[in-house]
């Protein structure tokens, strides 16, 4: 008795490529879980730092803007 097919790869490339072959969608942000807990917690103080500069410059900017000498 003959042996059986065991495997093909048969028209699996053409299945794939009828609804496109998609890249894995990414965030924009990626999960902080697992990360050490050290650099978790000074990574929120600095986002708070960069948060007050960047409202400090702003309201600097708009006031040379509003107030010319």
């Amino acid at each position: 008795m003959a042996k059986s097919k065991n495997h093909t790869a048969h028209n699996q490339s053409a299945k794939a490529h009828r609804n496109g072959i998609k890249k894995p969608k990414t965030n924009k942000y990626p999960s902080l879980k697992g990360v050490d807990p050290k650099f978790r917690r000074n990574a929120r103080h600095a986002a708070m730092g960069t948060q007050k500069g960047q409202y400090f410059s702003l309201r600097v900017r708009c006031w040379v803007v509003w107030n010319p000498k």
